[in-house]
């Protein structure tokens, strides 16, 4: 197995693994100091709610401490991610899904619209299929000449990919040796042949820099903020924003990468309000970020009236899909989409928060977009 294939292959192993669930459900129960049995039961209560919550997000996000719930019924208002493409496929026109999970199709629209965006530099690997304007890379020599005329360090992603998986940073060591995130030091040869064997073409993109605020808080690798969009006739809606931070070491914000952050932020003015790291009876409040110890919490995230219009400006532009999410990145030449994708997943903002997604509001929104929600039994 080639040194890439064996990254995406981690990867995905690492995204999708459910660890030890009988360990976790001890560990929770001991937190609350119940039996295991206990909770299981109390799981089948609240699954049979409206957001049919699974054993492992029962888990995660803490509802069995019932400590934490001023009003007992806000236990039942926690959705499953199980639902998420049935609800999102109420609302959204599948006849777009290309424009948002084919990342290069997204680029191209936005950056054509004069959204700020990523910028691919070159492709590589894939089905045989044009990209204007873009080259292709189809020997060593090009992706070594690519990165050296670049003169900086590149990111690279599936196209297609989902949840970061098999992206790497790739920066020069000397004339034929590269280092990639994930893989370590690498020949030109070696770094393109495993490339060329990814499941889809991998977009080399010019690496986005941190604006100086969030540089100094949260370092130098990338975060995003998450936003949640609905677009209806009443308008268009953002009921959640979260900020995805990268631990150190890691490659992409993503939550499932070990040690990565989550805030949640004020939609209206930007200011976090709550900073988590793990999950279910691991999970920590943090106040500081564990790498720079700046502070994290009640601060107000830069240029937010400009995210604020960028959130506007795709939602107008991508109108059919009514529940969309985006991942904006704050940089020193403003904020950025990084992707935009059909949907969202509804794990992020329930865990970052620790409340369930199905309030009055939040019920108001999903059905003005065509969602068939049942709040009866809540």
């Amino acid at each position: 197995m080639t040194e890439t294939a064996q990254l995406w292959t981690q990867d995905f192993q690492a995204h999708t693994a459910k660890g030890n669930e009988s360990e976790f459900l001890h560990r929770s129960a001991a937190s609350v100091a119940k039996n295991p049995i206990s909770l299981t039961i109390d799981w089948w209560k609240i699954s049979r709610a409206p957001g049919k919550l699974n054993f492992n997000e029962y888990l995660d996000f803490q509802v069995y401490d019932q400590s934490r719930f001023e009003n007992p019924k806000d236990r039942r208002r926690f959705l499953s991610d199980d639902l998420h493409w049935k609800l999102c496929y109420q609302c959204s026109d599948r006849k777009w899904d290309a424009t948002t999970e084919d990342k290069w199709i997204s680029e191209t629209l936005m950056r054509s619209s004069g959204i700020n965006t990523t910028q691919t530099i070159g492709v590589l690997g894939g089905p045989d299929r044009a990209y204007p304007n873009v080259p292709r890379i189809e020997n060593a020599d090009q992706l070594r000449g690519l990165i050296k005329d670049y003169g900086r360090p590149v990111f690279a992603k599936l196209n297609g990919g989902i949840g970061s998986e098999g992206a790497t940073r790739i920066s020069m060591v000397d004339t034929d040796r590269f280092e990639a995130a994930g893989m370590g030091e690498v020949s030109a040869e070696a770094l393109f042949q495993s490339m060329r064997q990814a499941p889809a073409a991998y977009l080399i993109q010019e690496e986005l820099e941190h604006h100086a605020e969030m540089k100094r808080r949260v370092g130098d690798r990338i975060s995003t903020i998450r936003a949640m969009t609905f677009i209806s006739d009443n308008g268009i809606r953002t009921p959640f924003t979260i900020l995805k931070m990268p631990a150190s070491g890691n490659v992409a914000d993503n939550f499932w990468r070990d040690g990565n952050l989550l805030a949640d932020i004020d939609q209206n003015t930007g200011r976090i309000r709550r900073v988590i790291r793990g999950k279910g009876p691991k999970m920590e409040i943090l106040e500081k970020h564990p790498d720079t110890q700046e502070p994290l919490t009640d601060t107000v995230l830069p240029d937010w009236a400009e995210v604020q219009r960028l959130i506007d400006d795709v939602a107008r532009l991508y109108a059919p899909v009514k529940y969309q999410s985006l991942d904006i990145a704050l940089t020193d030449k403003g904020p950025a989409i990084v992707e935009i994708n059909t949907g969202g997943s509804f794990y992020l903002p329930q865990i970052a928060t620790g409340r369930g997604l199905l309030t009055d509001e939040f019920i108001d929104t999903f059905r003005a977009c065509g969602a068939e929600i049942d709040s009866s039994k809540i």
